[in-house]
């Protein structure tokens, strides 16, 4: 839904940028996905559009903004799944409970598997990626936000320690500078995990 709340005067340069990025978005919305304002800035320098620094991306977050209030970007187009409301379920009828726990049921399908597998990926922006692969497969998922803090390992270490399995896996997906290199992230969590396999 494009809604104007502001009569804008935008250059031609900030108009190509806004293009770009509503063909950007009506792809990817195509296939089902919704985009962060960080995963079309990926797109962005993906596709040599911009540099992969700081300013692009807040400049690329100006754009979107002014071309929001301008009418000209979907408001539905960009969300943010960092800034969430917090709330209490409510129901008319009680049937409706029910149905609610009818659609939540499942079984744990990897309940008694040799391998237990896990699928890491270094960048938030790439979690709605894994969730539409990862989900109807019964695979758990996890964003490490850049570095994993202590505390994310000890649970991690105490999740996978609770399988019932011969050997866990998990899968990386991160960068190879220096906050993707995951066994730096691990150092201390060999320690709680020695035999953990980790293939990235």
């Amino acid at each position: 839904m494009k809604y104007q709340y502001q009569d804008l005067n935008l250059r031609k340069s900030t108009l190509t940028v806004i293009a770009k990025a509503n063909e950007i978005i009506d792809e990817y919305m195509a296939e089902g996905y919704e985009l962060t304002l960080r995963q079309l800035y990926y797109q962005f320098v993906a596709r040599g559009l911009s540099e992969n620094r700081e300013r692009e991306y807040k400049r690329l977050g100006s754009v979107l903004s002014d071309g929001r209030l301008a009418g000209k970007i979907d408001w539905n187009a960009i969300v943010d799944r960092t800034r969430q409301i917090k709330e209490n379920s409510h129901w008319e009828d009680p049937s409706e409970i029910l149905q609610s726990a009818t659609d939540s049921y499942a079984l744990d399908t990897r309940k008694g598997q040799s391998t237990y597998i896990e699928v890491w990926v270094e960048k938030e922006a790439l979690a709605g990626v894994l969730e539409r692969a990862c989900k109807p497969l019964d695979v758990s998922y996890f964003s490490c936000k850049g570095y994993v803090s202590q505390s994310a390992m000890w649970r991690a270490a105490r999740r996978i320690i609770r399988q019932d399995s011969d050997k866990a896996i998990i899968l990386y997906l991160g960068d190879c500078d220096p906050s993707g290199v995951l066994w730096l992230a691990l150092r201390h969590g060999s320690v709680i995990m020695p035999d953990l396999q980790v293939l990235s």
